[in-house]
């Protein structure tokens, strides 16, 4: 569990360096208190279901499993939707901002709809 607390944003942050190193031409200044929401938005998230949801939404990965869609729910739909906001302030994924933010709602319903399901 520690070990996976640690990795996700330690992958969050290994893509942020990237992005510095050139990989984006401009990245907006985040605004007061944004660094610290994002932080606690992080260690709502596995490293398991991070990448599960990351690769779902933006490479046409595997649907998300109902075990991340519990995960992805505790995150939060203002988490969710952070996230989702930052990874299309780069240049790599904005041409494709459409599709994104079709698949991110519809992870999203999905996910909501089969937790409210089990909690019935």
């Amino acid at each position: 569990m520690a070990r996976s607390a640690i990795a996700f944003p330690a992958l969050l942050l290994a893509c942020f360096v990237l992005l510095e190193l050139g990989f984006a031409e401009h990245i907006p200044e985040p605004a007061p208190g944004y660094d610290s929401s994002l932080e606690l938005c992080i260690k709502k998230m596995t490293e398991e279901c991070g990448i599960q949801t990351f690769q779902y939404i933006f490479h046409r990965g595997p649907e998300i499993t109902d075990a991340c869609c519990d995960v992805l729910v505790k995150f939060g739909h203002p988490c969710h939707s952070e996230f989702i906001e930052v990874v299309l302030s780069t240049d790599k994924f904005a041409s494709h901002e459409a599709e994104i933010l079709r698949k991110s709602t519809a992870a999203w319903k999905r996910c909501r709809a089969i937790v409210e399901k089990r909690a019935i």
